[in-house]
């Protein structure tokens, strides 16, 4: 392969990469709590192989790797294929042969299958193309994406494993929370439905400064106060778009505002912060949803099926789609 990573050291921070996009497109994996390049290489590698080859420890902050870890396409230096971090001490046992590939300009469904969600939902091939990891703001696009919410959190409160032992901070910007189906999940997961829907904690708002000042003033003592680490942020573009608004444009601002404060909260906490989205009121703000988001979803009823499209996540080339067809039986039973 040509590997140069004894030559040329890397970069240790994502923002020290010099981004130009005339340069060949390969894999960056890095650590998303501090930043820290751990692999930049041409060929895709399984991230459980970045994991071993770093004991799972993120040089640079500590973290368990399988936790932090963060893949996206990114520029290589000219004549480059392959750069590790100096701590890595055995780089060539991450480029075996025939256990990568180049990125193309295709669907990048195998990115995704050897990847385990950190909150599954129970839904196999939902979890293999949603894949949500700690970190990320995920925003979920149609009206499924509401009963999917829902499941989550009760999931997210399921003892270890596969639940995550935690409880839930619900903002309930659309006024959608439903307690009778937290109470029909939790009872077919087996769980005490009325302890599971204590540690749901609601937050209902009626206007979009209500919900804007809980985003960036409180959500982040709420998370803190009950260890949550799952939080949903329901219906989000209602308020904003509610017809009693007067002054659209600072709706507008107040709103990529508190957008991007959701996405740095994720980081921060390391945690998934999930924002619904049940119709698209405005084209303007499905885009900074879209933008912002680690990872962006639509789900879409079909009547005999739903199709889950994945349109951003960080194992997918940039402008690439990841689509998954469900059946209706299946979210008619989980959903």
């Amino acid at each position: 392969m040509g590997t140069r990573h004894t030559a040329e050291p890397l970069q240790s921070k994502i923002w020290q990469l010099d981004q130009d996009q005339s340069s060949p497109q390969g894999f960056l994996y890095s650590c998303s709590l501090c930043d820290e390049i751990l692999v930049l290489s041409k060929l895709f590698i399984n991230p459980r192989k970045v994991q071993l080859a770093f004991s799972n420890i993120c040089p640079g902050c500590g973290f368990e790797i399988n936790k932090t870890l963060k893949v996206q396409t990114s520029t290589l230096p000219l004549g480059r294929r392959f750069l590790t971090s100096p701590v890595c001490k055995d780089p060539e046992q991450l480029i075996e042969p025939g256990g990568s590939f180049e990125a193309k300009l295709s669907r990048g469904s195998t990115l995704l299958r050897d990847v385990r969600s950190d909150l599954p939902s129970g839904i196999e091939l939902l979890d293999e193309t949603l894949v949500l990891r700690f970190g990320q703001l995920v925003t979920l696009q149609g009206e499924a994406s509401n009963g999917l919410s829902h499941l989550l959190c009760v999931r997210a409160v399921y003892p270890l494993p596969p639940g995550l032992d935690s409880d839930v901070v619900f903002v309930d910007g659309g006024n959608v929370f439903d307690a009778y189906t937290v109470s029909r999940h939790a009872f077919s997961l087996r769980l005490d439905q009325e302890r599971t829907k204590l540690r749901i904690h609601l937050s209902r708002e009626f206007t979009h400064h209500q919900l804007s000042g809980f985003i960036t003033e409180r959500l982040a003592g709420a998370i803190d106060e009950c260890d949550a680490r799952l939080a949903i942020v329901s219906d989000i573009t209602a308020l904003y778009c509610d017809p009693d608004v007067k002054e659209k444009r600072e709706a507008l601002d107040l709103f990529s505002k508190d957008v991007r404060s959701l996405a740095t909260l994720a980081e921060k906490r390391n945690m998934i912060i999930v924002v619904t989205n049940l119709q698209s009121r405005s084209k303007v703000m499905d885009d900074v949803l879209a933008r912002t988001a680690h990872v962006s979803a639509v789900l879409e009823d079909g009547g005999a099926h739903t199709q889950l499209t994945v349109t951003r996540h960080p194992f997918l080339p940039t402008g690439k789609t990841e689509i998954a067809t469900l059946d209706n039986q299946t979210l008619t039973r989980y959903l």
